[in-house]
């Protein structure tokens, strides 16, 4: 497990194959951006979970469970998380399931090209800013939301207009200050 400082994206990569696990690792690690690897499905999934994680790069066929299983348990844990499947298996229903249950970023079919998964990284870093961005506008609304909902609990009726109360002005609003017994109120005052 490798640390780094906070600013850099961190990706997650797992196979069950080693050999290509360490191959993706160095198609990416030139990047300004930090790798980390496992054999374990769960192992990357408990990483996405307690961390930031900008983008998994996952296996399709896997003993502890599928690629597309664990893109859609990372997209219910981390919804902005960003999510590629490599696979050897280049059907239909491969696309479908990983589509369906993931919603997978894009599919690299293997044996794969360096400048594939390194572009399909970095386009997958971009898409995490964005979500992150959205996220963060989606979390405003709630939060003003929320505290439009308390407002309304804590002074009922702060948060309606009703337009039937309003007070019409009329064209000579200092006779009618002078009638009401507010003095100081002249037509003075609108210059």
């Amino acid at each position: 497990m490798m640390s780094s400082p906070s600013s850099l994206p961190l990706v997650v990569c797992v196979d069950d194959n080693e050999d290509i696990l360490m191959s993706v690792a160095r198609c990416i690690k030139r990047e300004q951006l930090v790798v980390r690897t496992t054999l374990s499905a769960r192992e990357a999934l408990s990483w996405i979970a307690a961390e930031e994680v900008a983008v998994l790069v996952s296996d399709y066929e896997m003993p502890e469970m599928t690629g597309a299983q664990l893109a859609a348990a990372a997209r219910r844990a981390r919804p902005e998380t960003v999510r590629i499947l490599l696979t050897g298996k280049r059907t239909f229903e491969t696309a479908v399931d990983g589509i369906n249950n993931g919603e997978i970023f894009k599919f690299i079919s293997k044996p794969f090209d360096n400048d594939t998964v390194r572009t399909a990284v970095l386009d997958a870093i971009a898409r995490n800013a964005e979500l992150l961005a959205l996220s963060g506008d989606r979390q405003r609304r709630e939060r003003r939301t929320a505290l439009r909902a308390a407002l309304e609990a804590e002074y009922p009726g702060i948060s309606a207009v009703k337009r039937g109360d309003a007070h019409d002005v009329p064209a000579d609003p200092w006779t009618e200050a002078a009638q009401l017994g507010l003095l100081g109120l002249t037509k003075g005052m609108e210059q």
